[in-house]
């Protein structure tokens, strides 16, 4: 059964994450007008995501636009991978949305 109630739309971009003073490249799977889901692997377990937990994402659309969104953590799945140590893949909620978010969500497909 879906708990979404907003429609997803497909994306592939990558992102910073900055959670507790540091950054972390991740990468924006998909987007919603109230979240986005992503993934971040790290070598070393130096952060620990857990729901409830806020962090802020920069991302450039295609067309250059830069974007701060402020998210929420809603759920978070781990993986351990020989490559990448571990692998994060969360459900974020979108706290504080700019304009710009709108604008760009509204020119995908």
């Amino acid at each position: 059964m879906e708990k979404r109630g907003a429609k997803r739309k497909p994306v592939s971009l990558e992102a910073k994450l900055i959670c507790n003073g540091k950054d972390y490249p991740a990468f924006i799977e998909n987007i919603s007008e109230c979240g986005l889901h992503m993934i971040t692997a790290s070598k070393k377990s130096i952060m620990s995501f857990i729901p409830e937990m806020q962090l802020n994402l920069k991302f450039q659309s295609p067309s250059g636009n830069k974007t701060d969104l402020y998210c929420e953590i809603r759920w978070v799945h781990i993986n351990k991978t020989p490559i990448h140590g571990l692998t994060y893949r969360m459900g974020t909620e979108i706290l504080e949305q700019p304009p710009e978010y709108m604008d760009f969500f509204n020119t995908l497909k």
